[in-house]
Order: C-alpha cells, then sequence, then structure tokens
C-alpha cells in the first residue's frame, strides 16, 4: 500500500507542461518523446503529428502504440507510423 501511495505522490509532483492543454496534446508529446523527436517545423514535428492524431482519434492512437509496443520491433517508430497510414487510408 505505501508503494502505490508513494507511486501516486511521484505523479503529482512531475511537472506539467502548460502549454499541453489536452489530452491529445499530452499524447502527441508522450510519443514525440518516445521516438526521440526534435523536429521543430515539417515531419517530426508536434504539428505533424498532431495532425494526423486529430484525425484518427485518441483511442485509437493509444491502441496503436500499445500494438507498438507489444510487437517488439526492431524499429518502433517505423512500425507506428506504417500502421498509422494504414489506419489513415480506411
Amino acid at each position: 500500500m505505501e508503494e502505490l501511495s508513494k507511486s501516486i505522490k511521484k505523479i503529482k509532483l512531475q511537472k506539467r507542461n502548460p502549454h499541453l492543454h489536452s489530452e491529445l496534446h499530452a499524447l502527441v508529446d508522450e510519443v514525440r518523446v518516445q521516438f526521440g523527436e526534435t523536429a521543430k517545423k515539417g515531419v517530426g514535428s508536434f504539428s505533424f503529428y498532431l495532425g494526423f492524431f486529430k484525425r484518427l482519434g485518441v483511442n485509437k492512437v493509444r491502441q496503436i502504440l500499445a500494438e507498438v509496443k507489444q510487437s517488439n520491433a526492431e524499429d518502433p517508430k517505423k512500425l507506428f507510423w506504417h500502421l498509422i497510414g494504414e489506419e489513415s487510408k480506411k
């Protein structure tokens, strides 16, 4: 029980970026950090990810991200964008 309360305190103490005002923005930031994206403009930028994620929705993106994590792929970023592309075509 103490471990759970310590974990909750750690989560509460983490500073949130004030510019991430929605769940969608937080998801974009999470994915970009996970894939090591640092682009300011163009491919890999925040707005690039945001455009795709808006079209698909938070739940679908989270589902695709979970599939990528479970796959243990050599290049998870490439698999992620392949799945995003396939889903966008539907």
